[in-house]
């Protein structure tokens, strides 16, 4: 089995932990991934909030996934949405034939064909298979936090319960450690608030790491909430530096267990 593989740009530029801990997992299941040459920005959320031309560049992606002949594989958020919408807007012709306009100038063209899929919904598809490769179970207690664009709409997503899924939960629970209970894991983690209001996004934030207290590590999905809940905690706590939570990518804790070097 193979997917294109679409970081999106918040993974490939800042997060390299998360693109290299996914590849390793996936290759360990025999899964491959295949990088997409010359893609683009997914088109949301910057994009679309001045111009509908984020459906162009989105398209411009699912072209790239159509010609290798793959379907994609995402681990962001909006990334996996964005192109979902894309791809459900497509099935219009009159829409697909304006973008397709576009598209030629470039020798692509896109017909819907090549599917959206978050490294959650392939991990949950080989789900025995990444139980019977558990080596090093871990003793740790971990707070988990879903990524919400991945789940929602449920129309959108046809995958799993769209307001309390449980894939994250299954998928953790394989590794041995203690799920910590949040009450919290299904909320907004806030990093979108980030560009209209900085202080919501904080308060959204830091309102997911207090309901994880007692948890040894937090785990997340998504490199918006990774953005906010990781590398955003100086601004959410400040000065007080012993609250600060360690946070994993799902692939690093699972590669933990699959015995991969932590490196």
């Amino acid at each position: 089995m193979k997917f294109a593989f679409y970081p999106g740009c918040l993974v490939l530029q800042r997060m390299p932990q998360y693109e290299l801990a996914t590849k390793r997992l996936l290759a360990a299941l025999g899964i491959g991934l295949q990088d997409i040459p010359q893609a683009a920005c997914c088109g949301a959320p910057i994009v679309e909030s001045f111009s509908d031309e984020w459906l162009t560049l989105a398209a411009y992606n699912l072209a790239l996934a159509e010609a290798m002949g793959l379907d994609i594989l995402t681990v962001c958020g909006s990334c996996t949405h964005t192109l979902r919408r894309a791809r459900r807007a497509l099935r219009e012709p009159d829409v697909r034939r304006r973008v397709n306009g576009r598209l030629a100038a470039l020798g692509l063209r896109v017909e819907g064909r090549s599917e959206v899929q978050h490294l959650l919904q392939v991990l949950m598809a080989h789900r025995q298979a990444l139980r019977e490769r558990i080596v090093s179970p871990l003793r740790l207690k971990v707070a988990l936090t879903y990524p919400c664009q991945v789940f929602r709409p449920g129309e959108l997503s046809g995958f799993d319960d769209p307001l309390r899924p449980q894939a994250m939960h299954d998928l953790v629970a394989l590794t041995g450690v203690e799920i910590v209970e949040t009450g919290v894991e299904y909320e907004c983690c806030g990093s979108t608030y980030m560009m209209s209001d900085e202080a919501l996004a904080l308060a959204a934030g830091r309102r997911k790491l207090e309901a994880s207290r007692g948890a040894d590590v937090l785990v997340d999905a998504c490199g918006n909430c990774h953005l906010l809940l990781e590398r955003m905690q100086h601004a959410i706590w400040g000065d007080q530096a012993a609250e600060r939570l360690p946070v994993l990518f799902l692939p690093q804790l699972l590669g933990l267990a699959l015995g991969l070097a932590p490196e």
